[in-house]
């Protein structure tokens, strides 16, 4: 309707800028021509009955090009594009890849208060004797650690005791009934394992199972190791498990106490928790 009118006005003398602007319609819809809808070719018989006489058994895996080349072997003149055509009428082509579960991506938690939302891991530290593993878990709010074990093995038990460590520095014991704790942890086998399950059921932990290869999904930690290998690890050259094990001690004591976060307004961990606790007996 609006070209129709677009049309009358240009015959009448009026420039089609104008006559765009006043009928309300954008230039690129005037000059848009919808594309011809491909004709459905008619299946040549004769080639059907080849691609399903090739098409037996196993050789039913077979794709476009195999089937030409089988058919060109058995003297059929025929192309790769013409056979392709075929299968999709017929629709018989390959499977596309079935890419797995598409997990609903988990927003990113920002917790207003401490012992709210807690995040963990697994990282590997390289020694001169052997690989070390840190399990770390951190508290979302105020970025600090709240349970660690470095160990030689990454299992559920050292995962376990991770969780009994933090929940224990923070609870005194069990996540008291009617607090709300969230544990956001990756799909890893330590973490799937019925021990850590039953120990976080135990305590009272409620947890929360982020996507597979969804970094983004647990932000804090990831970027807790990622500050901890650039400012600890790449920078050192451990000769022994004893030696990685006191410089990680060493660091989680700098981190926590002397460490400053810009998401923190230039604070400590433990910095900002005390100024908050302090902001908040002087309102009370």
């Amino acid at each position: 309707m609006k070209r129709k009118l677009v049309d009358n006005m240009t015959s009448e003398g009026t420039t089609l800028p104008v006559a765009l602007k006043a009928a309300e319609l954008a230039s690129s819809s005037y000059y848009y021509k919808p594309k011809r809808t491909r004709k459905v070719r008619a299946l040549d018989n004769e080639l059907t009955a080849a691609i399903y006489e090739v098409r037996q058994g196993r050789n039913a895996v077979y794709g476009y090009r195999k089937i030409t080349r089988t058919l060109n072997a058995r003297g059929m003149a025929v192309n790769a594009k013409k056979v392709l055509g075929h299968l999709r009428i017929l629709g018989l082509t390959q499977p596309k890849k079935v890419k797995g579960i598409g997990w609903t991506r988990l927003d990113v938690i920002k917790p207003e208060g401490q012992n709210i939302y807690w995040e963990a891991d697994f990282s590997y530290v390289r020694t001169g004797e052997k690989n070390a593993y840190l399990c770390a878990i951190i508290d979302g709010w105020n970025r600090d650690i709240v349970g660690d074990v470095f160990s030689d093995r990454c299992r559920a038990i050292e995962a376990a005791e991770t969780l009994e460590k933090a929940v224990i520095s923070r609870f005194g014991g069990r996540v008291p009934e009617g607090h709300q704790l969230t544990f956001r942890l990756d799909r890893g086998s330590q973490f799937r394992a019925k021990l850590f399950r039953e120990t976080a059921r135990i305590l009272n932990v409620k947890l929360e199972d982020a996507g597979i290869q969804c970094p983004e999904e647990k932000p804090y930690i990831e970027a807790f190791f990622s500050n901890y290998k650039t400012e600890e690890i790449y920078r050192n050259e451990y000769r022994s498990f004893k030696e990685s094990k006191e410089a990680w001690e060493s660091y989680r004591d700098w981190y926590r106490s002397d460490r400053i976060h810009q998401n923190l307004d230039y604070m400590t961990p433990i910095q900002y928790a005390q100024r908050v606790q302090k902001f908040k007996v002087l309102v009370a």
